[in-house]
């Protein structure tokens, strides 16, 4: 078996096992308001790549974290990631119609129901990030903690998406969306990979290492991103495109050409 191989049934399997954890991570809903429970059913049921929850479990069972705790950290961050979505596709935001190739959960739900669930999301995310961090020493517990409120807080991913919505008619430069990239998309995928390495036994060169990675990652990601929403067409992206040129957000291709 190649390399390439092995690690493409490595990321397969841990995919799988992850999608389990997504689906079943918020415990039963026959105590859940019908409404509340039937959007985040409709959630549940598409989770998408799954990319940020495979990249961060591996990255924690290599650098010495349980499993039990790698896999909640990796389920934490995926519902963190999703409940951003929604929150996105909001009429208030992006106003988007479609996602992950159905219609959007405030489309189907409303808006009231699609960001009660999007915060029933965050609760649960939060809730298995501290499962994840608790076995961790005291000193990277304190770091992982500081970590996750500047990747997520104002400084983080909250405030990029601010800069995002802020009116961006004029003439864009490239090192201006560069920097809304890297704090709306770069600082998730630095949680992404960071955190797990603080939490298990990495070394201060290894966290550094992965830190530059993820930003780079996720700059890349946004600038692919900002490709599809110009030129694919809404079927093969699964989501609702054009909408960068629509509502004047920053996009590399209207930055750069």
């Amino acid at each position: 078996m190649t390399p390439e191989l092995w690690w493409r049934r490595l990321a397969q399997s841990t995919r799988a096992m992850l999608q389990e954890c997504f689906v079943n991570g918020l415990g039963r809903s026959e105590q859940v308001e019908p409404r509340l429970a039937a959007a985040l059913g409709d959630i549940l049921a598409r989770p998408g790549s799954m990319l940020r929850a495979t990249t961060s479990y591996l990255v924690g069972m290599e650098l010495g974290m349980a499993d039990e705790a790698a896999r909640a950290l990796a389920c934490g961050i995926e519902y963190l990631h999703t409940a951003s979505l929604i929150f996105d596709d909001l009429p208030a935001m992006d106003d988007a119609r479609t996602r992950r190739g159905a219609a959007c959960v405030h489309v189907v739900h409303g808006e009231a129901t699609a960001i009660l669930a999007a915060l029933a999301l965050i609760n649960r995310g939060y809730a298995m990030l501290w499962q994840g961090l608790r076995g961790a020493d005291g000193r990277r517990q304190e770091r992982a903690a500081r970590w996750v409120d500047e990747r997520l807080g104002c400084a983080g991913v909250i405030g990029g998406q601010a800069f995002d919505l802020r009116g961006w008619r004029a003439v864009q430069s490239a090192a201006e969306v560069s920097e809304v990239a890297a704090r709306k998309t770069g600082e998730l995928f630095r949680l992404t990979l960071v955190l797990p390495a603080i939490i298990g036994h990495a070394s201060a060169r290894e966290i550094r290492l992965l830190d530059r990675l993820a930003l780079l990652r996720g700059l890349a990601y946004q600038a692919a991103d900002d490709l599809k929403d110009v030129h694919a067409h809404p079927l093969e992206q699964g989501k609702t495109g054009g909408r960068d040129a629509e509502l004047g957000r920053p996009n590399l291709v209207a930055a750069e050409g």
